[in-house]
């Protein structure tokens, strides 16, 4: 569920050009009717928040209370991690009105860690998240899974997600360099 169109960054990379002339956010309402209809279609699946950046929402505590309430299995949050690591008390917040784990993440590495640390304390699961492109950073995935492995048991995860040529993209698609899933 898209909880917002605006970021505070601008990855190069965003598949959802993130902070560009940014639609309304959708009402509380309108989320909510979101979820009761992918409950009705899905039954209790996981549900990720997502956007753009989902905690420049002040609200986003209660958007995974809506979530909690109506019985979903896992409620993630797809997010860049800077609030995390740089508000304190704000993944504890998360983690009590039913955050399950976290993907994504961008920022600095000390905020990187920072919102690991935080997350971790909070009790909320961490899944790394990195967007990847052959001669740009395909030849260093490997430090990240052991970076992972180093982080503690709250890192669930490390998926690895093939840059898109949509979005913000800075090369055109038939020069982009592509990594496939199996490659």
């Amino acid at each position: 569920i898209e909880v917002t169109g605006r970021c505070n960054l601008r990855c190069p990379v965003c598949y959802a050009s993130a902070g560009e002339q940014v639609a309304p956010e959708p009402s509380l309402e309108r989320i909510a009717f979101q979820m009761d209809r992918l409950r009705q279609a899905s039954g209790a699946c996981n549900v990720q928040l997502s956007g753009g950046e989902p905690t420049v929402r002040d609200d986003l505590p209660e958007i995974i209370r809506m979530a909690k309430t109506r019985g979903f299995a896992l409620i993630q949050c797809n997010t860049n991690g800077l609030r995390l690591g740089t508000e304190p008390g704000y993944a504890a917040s998360l983690r009590e009105a039913g955050l399950d784990e976290i993907l994504r993440g961008r920022g600095c590495l000390s905020e990187k860690l920072e919102a690991i640390r935080a997350c971790g304390e909070a009790g909320i699961g961490i899944v790394l998240v990195a967007t990847v492109a052959a001669g740009v950073n395909a030849d260093r995935l490997w430090p990240l899974v052991e970076m992972g492995l180093r982080l503690g048991a709250h890192v669930r995860g490390v998926h690895f997600q093939p840059m898109s040529s949509f979005g913000r993209c800075p090369w055109r698609s038939d020069g982009a360099p592509r990594v496939t899933l199996p490659e």
